[in-house]
């Protein structure tokens, strides 16, 4: 219990006289009501919404006119603009680099031919115009075969096809040289080499697709070491035309066609039902291809060996075989159609260049038994 003495009791007295109870009066309110709204502000609190109450007090600030929100809104609006304008440009830029590259690109010629000379040489021509003819693809065009996806080419099939049956028919041609009877020693190593490099892949471009993928030599740079073997073969040694080696030389050709004809009819017969056929114009452009380069050669052997057809009446049956391979080459309709032969409203165009290529394989084999009872003049 608190003591207090007299002294210090008149002491307090004295001080509450001097309070004076109107101003206790007016304050009391005062306090009641800051007490007030402090209780009623605690009780509005609402802990789970604290956040929102953040995002209110942040929103009074005026954020839109800060440099960092300008530069934010900018920003935005350029991305949603750039990302517009990626989305209609890529589509509309693939259309025209894949469709147009493409028609730029593709070069299925059959008007640019081996120029044979008139002055007669030694030398075998038609191991020249071999070369010539991979020269042709390789070098002055473009090798379409083994062109990867970034290239525009890459959607072309047509081109591939034909520039892969000239390769084709060059390496059977090259093939069959290898056993000619007079080859030197040096003519056999190269015309070996050009046949192996000819036998290479045409769809290979940095990469091998055998199994693993790893760097490799491409097609062309192959077909390229290949033409070289040939003009070695043209150079490195005497040329002495001989009938068994003619003989030889048309067996090869009308066998070989009579190989693509039989690949057309087994085909037509096993597709003619389909109504969408994407093969169809893949075999047509390899005859195509392989058409071409008969031709150009079936010229230069013409040439070669001109004393012995002109010596046994076999020039007129020479210019038919020929002048069909070219018409097999030249045959271009817009779109290859493989319809039913029997049918009256859809064509069949493999039924059509097959014909042509009938016709050379009948001359070929022709001038072959007419000169199987020919000898060798000595």
């Amino acid at each position: 219990m608190v003591k207090f003495s007299s002294e210090k009791f008149a002491k307090l007295a004295e001080k509450i006289k001097n309070i004076k109870l109107e101003k206790i009066k007016e304050a009391l309110p005062k306090i009641k009501s800051s007490a007030g709204e402090k209780v009623s502000f605690a009780k509005k609190i609402e802990w789970k919404k604290l956040p929102l109450s953040i995002w209110e007090k942040i929103k009074k600030i005026k954020f839109k006119k800060t440099s960092i929100y300008k530069f934010g809104r900018k920003f935005l609006k350029k991305m949603s603009d750039s990302w517009k304008m990626v989305l209609t440009f890529v589509p509309l830029f693939l259309i025209f680099y894949y469709v147009l590259g493409s028609k730029i690109v593709e070069n299925i010629d059959v008007k640019t031919q081996y120029k044979i000379e008139n002055d007669a040489t030694p030398l075998f021509m038609t191991a020249d115009t071999m070369s010539f003819l991979i020269k042709r693809e390789v070098d002055d065009k473009m090798w379409t075969p083994n062109l990867p996806l970034v290239f525009p080419a890459y959607i072309l099939d047509n081109m591939p096809n034909f520039q892969t049956g000239i390769i084709t028919a060059v390496k059977d041609i090259a093939g069959t040289l290898r056993y000619l009877k007079h080859n030197t020693e040096n003519q056999n190593k190269d015309i070996k080499a050009a046949y192996k490099l000819l036998n290479y892949a045409p769809n290979v471009w940095i990469m091998s697709r055998k199994g693993k993928f790893n760097l490799a030599p491409s097609s062309n740079s192959q077909y390229r070491k290949a033409g070289n073997e040939l003009r070695k073969f043209m150079r490195d040694g005497i040329y002495k035309p001989d009938i068994d080696d003619l003989r030889l030389l048309l067996q090869k050709i009308s066998t070989k066609l009579q190989k693509l004809t039989l690949d057309s009819e087994n085909y037509q017969q096993e597709n003619t039902s389909l109504w969408f056929d994407g093969g169809a114009d893949d075999l047509f452009y390899m005859h195509k291809g392989y058409a071409f380069a008969l031709w150009q050669i079936s010229n230069t052997l013409c040439r070669d060996y001109k004393d012995l057809i002109i010596e046994n009446n076999l020039y007129e049956d020479w210019i038919r075989m020929s002048a069909s391979l070219q018409k097999a080459a030249e045959y271009s309709p817009s779109i290859i159609r493989n319809g039913k032969i029997d049918s009256a409203f859809i064509p069949n165009h493999l039924l059509m260049q097959n014909y042509y290529l009938l016709r050379s394989i009948s001359a070929a084999l022709k001038i072959r038994d007419n000169l199987a009872g020919v000898s060798n003049a000595d």
